[in-house]
């Protein structure tokens, strides 16, 4: 009885288990790897995402109060307040701040989910009935930082970057997630 010399390799080959590790691990990195940097990727973005809130929270602080530094309008104290607060992860320069000032809380708009995103609320459209009326009421607040008194909604926004390509498309939108913050303060009377 004959023996082929390639059916004798092909058994020690088929025994041989060195190097299974390595192939295992060839197979498995490249989930692990994006498991890892998506976690690292989530949480500096959960960060920066703390971080606006407390920059907002340092704008409204400032801007409760009427208080102006010498020499500055109280606009000019309030946004200084905030980017001292936002430097480390992010780019002050890039935060889109918006107020609105109302002259009591029952003034206050309420909110809606904006489906098709065109920014005006649709009659399909769900929103929360604050005031119980059964009714959508639109936002009766004017722009700007308040007088004495007044009731101010900041809303501040920031186009955060996510730099694992994988993770852009998961979490973003062509590569940014736009994060997005509020607050409310009632002004002291000055």
């Amino acid at each position: 009885m004959t023996t082929f010399p390639f059916l004798r390799r092909l058994s020690r080959v088929r025994s041989d288990e060195r190097g299974a590790t390595a192939i295992e691990f060839a197979i498995i990195s490249p989930v692990l790897l994006l498991i890892v940097v998506g976690t690292v990727e989530t949480g500096i973005m959960m960060a920066a995402q703390r971080q606006l809130e407390d920059a907002i929270f340092m704008a409204a602080r400032v801007n409760k109060t009427g208080y102006a530094d010498t020499g500055k309008t109280q606009a000019a104290t309030v946004e200084a307040a905030m980017k001292r607060a936002a430097s480390g992860l992010l780019d002050p320069s890039k935060i889109t701040v918006t107020s609105r000032s109302y002259a009591s809380y029952d003034n206050i708009g309420e909110p809606f989910t904006d489906l098709n995103n065109n920014g005006v609320r649709d009659s399909n459209e769900p929103y929360t009935d604050v005031n119980g009326n059964g009714a959508y009421d639109a936002d009766k607040g004017k722009s700007g930082s308040g007088a004495s008194g007044e009731i101010v909604v900041f809303t501040a926004t920031y186009p955060w970057a996510i730099h694992t390509p994988m993770m852009g498309k998961l979490l973003g939108t062509n590569g940014v997630r736009t994060l997005s913050v509020q607050t409310m303060a009632k002004n002291e009377p000055y």
